[in-house]
């Protein structure tokens, strides 16, 4: 992914792990069914559970909080979320998928999907019971020392970790490169009534202008690794619903534990 960073999840959902001298900062939690890829990982670096400093939330939505409450359960780590989604995390609409998604079930690529999260816990997910909030700006405590660049729109409290010293862009849902619904790739926000408000998270872009991370790690999708100047261009012009989308393929796979 990057130096120290390391990706989990599936084929529809990304979630991160930062190693910083040994210390773990997790980045989102996808889906319950991923915890024995963090089980895994852990052995394999002969790490304990005890490494897992802080967990770190891009959003409050369902499909990024899987493990997040058992982590914080089974650790001493912290979760950290923006204050205008702590009330997400703590459950508030978990089990409400967006109409988008609910509209477009007939979609090959769609029903894939929600079979694939449904057998992984998406319809149980844990509310997260304590969480310490931020905001735009801060440079959190954590291992990593991510900065907050807040990204509303997806969610009120979407956030943008940078880390590795304004490298790297954890964007969460704020810019993805993959259409969920349509299995669409390119780069852009989440397309349309995938946002509580679309046209505020195409607005929020301006708040990453400037930033001169190399490497853009998106919540769905495949890493961006031409820049994220690149990739804000491209997803101003996708605009709200992908409409000019032009394929750009990096040959990547996508990253396994």
């Amino acid at each position: 992914m990057a130096p120290g960073i390391h990706c989990f999840g599936d084929s529809h959902v990304n979630w991160y792990v930062l190693e910083d001298k040994g210390a773990l900062t997790v980045i989102d939690g996808g889906m319950q069914g991923h915890w024995s890829q963090l089980l895994d990982w852990l052995a394999r670096r002969t790490l304990s559970m005890d490494a897992i400093e802080a967990v770190v939330l891009t959003h409050g939505h369902a499909d990024h909080l899987g493990i997040v409450e058992r982590l914080r359960r089974e650790t001493d780590a912290l979760v950290h979320v923006h204050e205008a989604d702590q009330r997400l995390s703590r459950g508030a609409g978990l089990r409400r998928p967006p109409r988008r998604i609910i509209r477009n079930l007939w979609r090959p690529h769609n029903l894939a999907v929600n079979a694939a999260w449904m057998r992984d816990g998406l319809l149980r997910v844990p509310p997260v019971l304590q969480a310490s909030t931020f905001s735009d700006g801060e440079v959190l405590d954590v291992p990593g020392k991510l900065r907050v660049v807040h990204t509303p729109g997806h969610s009120p409290g979407s956030s943008t970790l940078v880390a590795r010293d304004g490298t790297v862009a954890l964007t969460g849902d704020a810019l993805v490169t993959l259409d969920v619904v349509t299995g669409r790739t390119g780069v852009g926000i989440m397309p349309g009534k995938l946002n509580d408000d679309p046209d505020q998270a195409l607005a929020s872009l301006r708040n990453l202008e400037g930033l001169d991370a190399q490497i853009v790690l998106p919540g769905h999708g495949q890493p961006w690794p031409d820049g994220l100047a690149d990739a804000l261009k491209r997803a101003r012009r996708a605009g709200i619903d992908w409409r000019d989308v032009s394929p750009h393929h990096h040959g990547h796979d996508h990253a396994t534990p």
